[in-house]
C-alpha cells in the first residue's frame, strides 16, 4: 500500500494510490515535500514508486529485496537505510531496515513491517498536524524521523532497565521472568549491532554535502550522531546489568544447590550410623550383650545420642 502526503495552503492532503495517472496529476504543482509512504511493498508498489520518482526500478527492487546494513548512498538521489526497533506479534522486539529515498521534493519511505514512528507521523498528518515537515526540504523530515527512531531505541532500553531493576530486587526469579531477562539480553544485542550501524549513517549524513541538505540540517544530523552515541552507551550499561543479573542468579542457584546437597549429606550421615548399628546386631552370630534385656534400649539410646551429636556437629559447621 502506498500513501501520499503533501501540504496545500494550510491543510495537509493525503491520498492512497489508485491509478498512476491520477496520482501523477495529484502530485503535479506541489511546491513542498511529497511524502510517499509504502508499507509491506509488493512488486507493483515498487514499480509505481519507480515510475513516479524516476528512480531506477532495479535499484529500488534490489534495495528492498535484501536485508541491507544501515548505509547512506548519494548519487542522483539519496538512499538512506536505517535500522528501526519494531515489535512482532508475540511482543518480541527486533530491528529491521527502513528505506528512505530523497529525489527532488520527493521523500520516499519503504517499510517491510509497520514502523511505529512512521505510523505516528502519518496519523498526526491525517489529523492536520506536523505541517512543518512538508513545507520545507525533505532533509527536515529525514532529521525528524531519525530523531524519533533514536527516541524509540531509548524508550525500549529504558523499559528494559526498569524491568531489570524490578528483577534485581527479587531474590528468586520464576522461569517466566528468567525468559524475559533472556529476551531482554537478546534485544540489547540486536540493538548494539543496529546502533553501531546507525551511528555510521549519522556520521556520514553530518559530513555529507548533498545539495538538499543545508548547513543547519547537517548540524542537526551532528546532534543526532552524538545522541546515538549516548544511546549506545546506555545500551551497553543495560546489557552489563542484564549480564550481572544472570550471574547473580547463577550464583544464588549454586548456593541453594550447595545447601541442599549439604542437607542431603547430613541426612545420609544420620541414617548411616543407625543403619550400621542395626546391621551389626542383625547378624545371625553371637554378639556381646545379645542375651541382656537392656541391650535393645541401650542401642536405641546410642542411636539417639549419635544422631544428636551429628546434628550438633552439622549446626556448628553450617555457621
Amino acid at each position: 500500500m502506498i500513501e501520499f502526503f503533501r501540504v496545500k495552503g494550510e491543510k495537509i492532503q493525503t491520498i492512497t494510490h489508485d491509478s498512476l495517472s491520477a496520482t501523477s496529476q495529484w502530485i503535479k504543482g506541489t511546491s513542498g515535500v511529497v511524502w510517499m509512504r509504502c508499507s509491506s511493498p509488493d512488486k507493483d508498489d515498487i514499480t509505481i514508486l519507480a515510475e513516479l520518482s524516476g528512480i531506477n526500478l532495479d535499484e529500488l527492487t534490489e534495495s528492498v529485496e535484501e536485508e541491507e546494513r544501515a548505509k547512506v548512498t548519494v548519487e542522483k538521489y539519496v538512499e538512506i537505510v536505517y535500522h528501526v526497533p519494531v515489535s512482532d506479534a508475540d511482543g518480541n522486539i527486533e530491528t529491521i531496515p527502513l528505506y528512505m529515498y530523497i529525489k527532488g521534493n520527493f521523500f520516499i519511505t519503504i517499510e517491510k513491517k509497520t514502523n511505529p514512528v512512521l505510523a505516528t507521523v502519518a496519523r498526526a498528518m491525517k489529523a492536520g498536524n506536523r505541517r512543518f515537515l512538508l513545507r520545507k526540504q525533505p532533509g527536515v523530515m529525514v532529521q525528524y524521523i531519525l530523531d524519533k527512531i533514536n527516541d524509540e531505541y531509548l524508550r525500549v532500553i529504558d523499559r528494559i532497565g526498569v524491568r531489570v531493576d524490578l528483577f534485581s530486587e527479587s531474590r528468586e526469579l520464576s522461569v517466566e521472568n528468567i525468559q524475559k531477562i533472556y529476551d531482554s539480553s537478546v534485544t540489547l544485542s540486536y540493538f548494539n549491532q543496529a546502533l553501531i550501524a546507525n551511528i555510521e549513517v549519522l556520521n556520514n549524513l553530518r559530513k555529507s554535502y548533498f545539495p538538499g541538505f543545508t548547513a543547519t540540517i547537517r548540524r542537526e544530523f551532528g546532534e543526532l550522531y552524538f545522541d546515538a552515541l549516548q544511546i549506545l552507551d546506555t545500551e551497553k550499561i543495560q546489557r552489563e546489568s542484564v549480564t550481572n543479573l544472570f550471574n547473580l542468579q547463577s550464583a544464588m542457584s549454586a548456593v541453594r544447590l550447595n545447601k541442599f546437597t549439604k542437607r542431603i549429606t547430613f541426612f545420609a550421615v544420620i541414617i548411616a550410623v543407625p543403619t550400621l548399628i542395626s546391621g551389626l546386631y542383625g547378624m545371625n552370630v553371637p554378639l556381646p550383650f545379645a542375651n541382656s534385656q537392656y541391650t535393645f534400649f541401650a542401642i536405641i539410646l546410642l542411636i539417639i545420642f549419635l544422631a544428636v551429636l551429628s546434628l550438633m556437629w552439622f549446626r556448628l559447621t553450617e555457621q
